[in-house]
């Protein structure tokens, strides 16, 4: 009859363990003066710690909350009152429903409302709650008496000399750990350390290790000794609920926690399986455009340099669906302060990415329409030089010079890019220069000489052979063009200084001057603009030739 109670004769260490037990995993009893919500136990009908029923419905004006309480008020009476005869508390059955009641004085009235709660008979229900209002009463009264009290004052006293052992023991341990920590050679530790940069002394370690010792030893004596009381309360039956009530503070978050956490493990094996799922599609789609990439695996109309864009995109786009499935079982997803940041975060991301978004747009196109790739030389508006990296949001060119240029992949759209290794291994890339030499010189010997310098260049091709273009004839000089194909453009700097250099060494060998025609006619006895070495050793400066003509009419003339 007794069962609901903590027995006198249970020893003081077994209490303690007990009441440790209930603390880190029993589910909370709330006393009388903070009534639970209504839920599927309802409001209890409380006597000294103890509850004896449940009321779930309400009748007339009178909510379950009020019931519950109003029981309770006549109930508790019943336990002074010696002249009481508990076991004539019985049921009366009436057409609005079943009183139990002692004497004339009806205790509670239970209603078809209440049995249908609970699915089962209401002559059943009210015959169970008059039992247990019975029992509960015979327990209290027991409790009362002078032989349960007696013990009950033996055993606080023994808990609570167990209270003051562990706690000398729990401080005395603590004290040596600490002074081992002060003796111990932590402190001359070489601490945390990221290459050259030191996060944490050995000393700074120390000192963190001890006031987590420090925190542990107040954590650990703060919940012994609320323990320690509610145990203590838990012996006498006037302290009994207040007992539960400090149990109630600790246990209510915990067990807010733990059947939180418990109800969430489903989401959470929603969201392992899908993020289990989709790291194995990404490692399959690595693995596929890794292979493309290698040309092992071929795809009509797909080229090998688009594998790693195509996976970025790819990764990008599966990393977002998992977002989307994972989002919805995630811990507070429908809260509105998470709507709130997500609109927030949203809006950032429409005002400030426009430009982002436009140069993601033309990442993505110059990717496909293979315009460069990385390592061709090419000329993108006014900057020329080789592409070291393309992403999603600039191009990367580094110039002859060594500067590394970046441009916004939406500029580069809109410029015209001239690439000069897109065909150059296959037929050849055309470099051309053009001089200008006066009618004197023979055509064809300007032409050889061209084709000459072209051919002691180096990088420059003997097949398919250079050739010369006269692109001009104008008043004083004819335009020549030496064109010579390459296979190397990252050259091409180089190339055209030693083209130039070796048609200056061809024409002065050729004795043909690269000057201007009307210098050549009013020349007045000046040195040919030919160095020295070229020229004969026995050539003379010519002057101006005089020669005597007719002299006009009427004149002398010479």
């Amino acid at each position: 009859m007794f069962h609901r109670s903590i027995k006198p004769h249970q020893s003081p260490l077994a209490c303690l363990l007990l009441w440790i037990c209930v603390l880190m995993a029993s589910c909370p009893v709330m006393p009388a003066q903070q009534l639970p919500p209504a839920g599927k136990d309802g409001y209890p009908v409380t006597l000294e710690g103890h509850d004896i029923l449940h009321i779930y419905e309400g009748v007339g004006t009178f909510s379950p909350q009020d019931r519950a309480q109003r029981a309770a008020d006549k109930i508790r009476p019943l336990v002074q009152a010696s002249d009481a005869d508990i076991a004539s508390i019985t049921t009366v059955d009436e057409p609005y429903g079943t009183e139990i009641v002692v004497g004339d004085q009806v205790l509670l009235l239970v209603t078809d409302d209440d049995a249908h709660h609970l699915h089962v008979t209401r002559d059943l229900m009210a015959t169970y709650y008059a039992r247990q209002i019975r029992e509960t009463i015979n327990l209290v009264r027991y409790e009362h008496s002078n032989k349960f009290l007696i013990k009950a004052a033996a055993y606080a006293l023994a808990t609570l000399a167990l209270y003051v052992l562990v706690i000398w023991l729990l401080l005395t341990g603590f004290r040596r750990l600490l002074r081992w920590l002060r003796a111990s050679k932590l402190s001359l530790a070489e601490g945390i350390k990221i290459q050259q940069s030191t996060l944490l002394a050995g000393e700074r370690i120390a000192s963190v290790f001890a006031s987590v010792v420090r925190l542990l030893r107040v954590v650990l004596v703060f919940v012994l000794t609320w323990v320690f009381l509610a145990t203590e309360f838990n012996y006498f039956p006037w302290t009994r609920e207040h007992g539960r009530q400090l149990l109630a503070y600790i246990t209510t978050p915990v067990q807010f926690v733990v059947r939180g956490f418990v109800s969430y493990l489903p989401n959470l094996f929603y969201i392992f399986v899908i993020v289990a799922v989709m790291y194995y599609v990404m490692k399959f789609v690595r693995l596929l455009a890794r292979e493309i990439e290698r040309e092992k695996i071929r795809i009509p109309g797909f080229y090998a340099e688009w594998a790693q864009p195509t996976y970025r995109i790819v990764r990008f786009l599966l990393q977002a669906f998992t977002v989307v499935l994972v989002f919805p079982y995630l811990p507070g997803a429908n809260s509105p302060a998470f709507k709130g940041v997500g609109l927030f975060l949203g809006v950032l991301f429409s005002l400030g990415s426009t430009s982002a978004v436009a140069n993601i747009v033309a990442g993505t196109i110059l990717t496909y329409t293979r315009g460069f790739r990385t390592g061709d030389w090419v000329k993108i508006g006014d900057n020329m030089g080789a592409i070291v990296a393309q992403n999603l949001l600039a191009t990367h060119v580094r110039t002859i010079k060594n500067e590394e240029v970046t441009i916004p992949n939406s500029v580069v759209l809109s410029s015209h890019v001239v690439n000069y290794s897109m065909v150059a291994q296959s037929d050849g890339l055309i470099l051309h220069t053009s001089v200008t030499i006066g009618y004197d010189a023979p055509w064809r010997k300007v032409h050889q000489l061209l084709i000459e310098a072209a051919l002691k260049t180096k990088y420059i091709l003997a097949s398919p052979a250079p050739f010369v273009l006269q692109n001009a004839l104008n008043d004083s000089y004819v335009q020549y063009e030496i064109n010579a194909y390459t296979n190397q453009p990252v050259e091409m700097v180089y190339i055209y200084s030693d083209l130039h250099a070796n048609i200056q060494d061809c024409f002065y060998a050729g004795g043909v001057e690269i000057m201007s025609p009307i210098y050549s006619a009013i020349r007045d006895g000046n040195k040919a603009a030919i160095p020295a070495e070229f020229l004969p050793r026995d050539y003379r400066p010519q002057g101006f030739r005089i020669a005597k003509g007719d002299s006009p009419a009427g004149g002398t003339g010479e």
